[in-house]
């Protein structure tokens, strides 16, 4: 059989000859392709050749380490608790890497609350806009008065 090359013509009046619901065997014989290639075109694997990943276990784009928030932190550790999917099916679903998985399973990863502490205003305390070494202890603060320098006093 003489191989005919493809070109953009042929693919066009393929998928002409496809969206009117011809079989490929006929579509192949009318413009001298083999069937293997009409399926190719069509998108549809004949038993060659691998098959597409199914949507669910295509790759999606993962957080950066530092961006793995609480509540997916607490997503993986139900998903981990359950014992059925392995770590890099997690990872997957999550959004986030196989390492974070691993960090969260050995327990060396824990949800942390961004939420603002609770201030005491008898005492005095407010937040700041930028933390600051304490003058007293020399520890990074960013709520006024120091609660370390309070607790040392008392």
């Amino acid at each position: 059989m003489a191989r005919t090359t493809i070109t953009a013509a042929i693919v066009t009046e393929l998928d002409r000859l496809l969206v009117e619901g011809h079989e490929c065997a006929r579509v192949a014989a009318e413009l001298g392709i083999t069937e293997y290639v009409v399926g190719v075109v069509a998108n549809d694997k004949i038993g060659k050749g691998r098959l597409p990943r199914p949507d669910r276990l295509r790759l999606q784009p993962f957080q950066s380490p530092r961006c793995a928030d609480a509540a997916s932190i607490r997503m993986i550790q139900r998903m981990l608790d359950v014992k059925i999917l392995r770590h890099g099916q997690i990872a997957r679903e999550a959004g986030v890497s196989v390492n974070i998985v691993e960090q969260v399973s050995a327990g060396k990863r824990l949800p942390i609350s961004t939420e603002r502490p609770f201030l005491f205003k008898d005492l005095g305390e407010r937040f700041l806009e930028r933390p600051i070494r304490c003058p007293g202890c020399n520890a990074m603060i960013s709520i006024a008065p120091c609660r370390a320098c309070r607790a040392l006093r008392s």
